[in-house]
């Protein structure tokens, strides 16, 4: 099936596609104590074995469909239901049932794919014969391979919308300035026309130009308050699911210093239709000691920031809900890099419902 055979997917209503990769969770958030969280319209189990492997199980007993997060982790590396005392192993597999001897076969629950890049945990819902790690961003394309870089996770947010307009919103950069209006720029970012180059999955939007940092727009980076700099934006998105934002400051009154560089990667994960998890991490090759206590309480000024956006995407997705077929979605030149991500979402859509019914 080719895109233009599928319905039109009206914005606020794209579902996700699942043979990627997706953030479901900081490294740090999960422990040997069992865990809930919805990814994709499911509740998956996350807990660490007692080696600290990452597992990732279907929430549900397969008896009686009990949340085994509700459990607790037994004998090193099991999660124990709570209902009856069934035990599964990081397979799936039932490994004991305490009423009887021997586990039936089909006594079993689904395991995910899992693998910690940095502080993220990647899984992938899809088909479990396609789970690539090659397929993985590649963590060095936006510094946060190597030691060369301080690197912080943030935080999570949930926002109540669907995960493309948490995109979109990112591709669009031209609303910095005016929702985050002298937060993130002077003005200038919005009358900057972008280079965008197209690779695979990967949509890349280049700006560059001179700017003066005051006040508030200087916090946020943590550059000195009247620095003039040549600064660079880049918006990198790996459709469907990470974007980042980095920025590469050039002091023309100062030749001596060396270009600084900030990296804020945010994974985007659907948990239903119309709600997703927005994880935020940040890393600099600059700032004072401790870096990293600098980009912690950076983190605090890009929540507030985020926060802006949370209400504006929140708002859009009750609009296109309560106007449907009828909203308004006329682009400008500025959605260009929405528009791509838009149409490259869809086929990677139409190609996994094309293959479901070559299946079936």
């Amino acid at each position: 099936m080719s895109i233009n055979q599928l319905p039109k997917l009206l914005p606020g209503t794209v579902p996700a596609p699942r043979n990627h990769w997706y953030v479901a969770a900081f490294a740090h958030e999960v422990t040997e104590t069992p865990m809930a969280r919805f990814l994709l319209g499911e509740r998956v189990l996350l807990y660490r074995t007692e080696a600290g492997a990452p597992i990732a199980l279907a929430d549900y007993c397969a008896h009686r469909a009990m949340p085994l997060s509700k459990g607790k982790r037994v004998g090193g590396d099991r999660i124990q239901c709570p209902y009856h005392g069934i035990e599964f192993g990081p397979d799936g597999h039932c490994r004991h049932i305490p009423s009887q001897k021997g586990t039936p076969q089909q006594m079993r629950v689904h395991a995910y794919p899992l693998v910690q890049r940095w502080n993220w945990l990647w899984i992938w819902m899809g088909d479990p014969d396609l789970a690539d790690e090659a397929l993985i961003p590649n963590h060095a394309d936006f510094s946060f391979e190597g030691n060369d870089f301080w690197k912080v996770a943030l935080w999570r947010m949930d926002f109540a919308c669907n995960f493309q307009l948490i995109h979109e919103n990112v591709l669009d950069v031209s609303h910095v300035s005016f929702l985050h209006e002298g937060l993130a720029d002077s003005g200038s970012l919005v009358k900057t026309p972008a280079k965008t180059v197209v690779e695979g999955n990967v949509i890349t939007m280049t700006r560059r130009w001179e700017d003066l940092l005051t006040d508030s727009y200087a916090k946020t980076f943590g550059i000195a308050d009247g620095t003039r700099v040549i600064r660079t934006n880049i918006a990198k998105t790996y459709v469907p699911s990470l974007n980042v934002a980095m920025n590469i400051f050039e002091f023309p009154d100062d030749p001596e210093r060396s270009p600084a560089m900030r990296s804020a990667p945010m994974a985007f994960t659907p948990e239903t239709d119309q709600s997703c998890h927005y994880f935020m991490a940040v890393g600099a090759n600059y700032g004072d000691e401790p870096v990293g206590a600098v980009l912690e309480a950076q983190g605090q000024a890009l929540w507030n920031l985020i926060l802006d956006d949370k209400d504006a995407a929140e708002s859009i997705q009750e609009a296109y809900n309560m106007l449907g077929a009828k909203t308004p979605d006329v682009s400008v030149r500025a959605d260009e890099g929405a528009v791509r991500f838009r149409r490259m979402l869809a086929e990677q859509v139409a190609r996994e419902f094309s293959q479901s019914q070559f299946s079936d």
